[in-house]
């Protein structure tokens, strides 16, 4: 079983350590905050990540590049 030391705790850091969790291994989550985030917390106008509400319709739907070309 693998032990995993993780410094940090913003989205990315969290997410790596939740995949240590799926496959079996203990992690140790340290980070200078007395929370967890890090730079997140700072978002305001939301956190980036896919199929967004405008990512997938509407008026202000943003085309792939792919797409966008055809």
């Amino acid at each position: 079983m693998s032990q995993v030391i993780i410094v940090g705790s913003g989205l990315s850091v969290l997410s790596a350590a939740h995949t240590v969790l799926e496959r079996g291994g203990n992690i140790l989550v340290l980070d200078k905050n007395s929370f967890f985030g890090g730079n997140s917390t700072n978002a305001t106008s939301g956190i980036n990540g896919a199929l967004t509400k405008i990512q997938i319709g509407g008026e202000d739907e943003i085309k792939d590049a792919t797409s966008a070309s055809n």
